[in-house]
């Protein structure tokens, strides 16, 4: 499977504009040329405001090539694109990023096509070079199980196969609700367990297995809410 994320950068005061693009223009010519999207966000808050994410599924890079190819080509887009801009750029700004699965994600039965509103957080997360096998175990083991104990609900563990900053992982987590985000990530950052394994990796290794992050606070679009897991098969 892989994963592509784009971040747009939209220009101020437009992002409701960008969500009518989404919501009442673009889904058929995503569904005509096989772009299957699994999330649609708005960034409430992050390194880069106003910003709208979303993620598709592929097979591989050739099924993402043909697809976005066919769109592309499409005489609709163009017009679509001219209309919702009405004069002026609306996206300044393209960030986009490949992903895989990392080993540790499971996908839980019925997750793949059941949506999910709440609180979301998607987090862009350096790891220690030449360590993915023990960081795979470390998340497996220890990090997705502290994270669900708090309260949230993992919707991806990917790993970054293109973009800045490698290597990393992307997580995409939600929460059911502001107030259990909050208490959730306080109750998180304080867990034992979590500090203990982070010790245990500074014993051994000389530093942690995750470093520094960059996390969006993230509004699901709710007009087509985010699956709740991402796919770890093709469909």
């Amino acid at each position: 499977m892989l994963y592509e994320m784009r971040q747009y950068l939209i220009d101020r005061g437009r992002l409701d504009d960008n969500h009518a693009r989404m919501r009442d223009h673009t889904p058929p010519l995503l569904e005509k040329h096989g772009v299957e999207v699994a999330g649609r966000w708005a960034a409430l808050a992050g390194p880069r405001t106003p910003m709208f994410c979303y993620i598709m599924e592929w097979r591989d890079f050739a099924e993402r090539e043909k697809a976005w190819g066919a769109f592309y080509a499409d005489p609709e887009w163009p017009q679509v694109r001219a209309a919702t801009n009405a004069g002026s750029e609306m996206v300044q700004e393209n960030h986009l990023f490949y992903m895989r699965p990392n080993p540790a994600f499971r996908q839980e039965e019925g997750d793949s096509r059941r949506r999910l509103g709440g609180v979301h957080q998607i987090t862009v997360q350096k790891i220690a070079i030449g360590q993915n096998p023990a960081v795979a175990d470390f998340l497996g083991s220890t990090y997705i199980p502290r994270l669900e104990a708090a309260g949230a609900h993992v919707i991806g563990i990917c790993d970054l196969v293109s973009g800045p900053g490698l290597p990393a992982i992307v997580s995409i987590v939600a929460w059911p609700d502001a107030a259990t985000w909050l208490a959730g990530g306080r109750a998180f950052e304080s867990d034992g367990a979590m500090r203990a394994a982070y010790q245990k990796q500074r014993d051994t290794l000389g530093a942690t297995l995750l470093g520094s992050a960059e996390t969006i606070v993230a509004d699901p679009a709710p007009y087509a809410l985010p699956y709740a897991s991402l796919r770890t098969s093709p469909r």
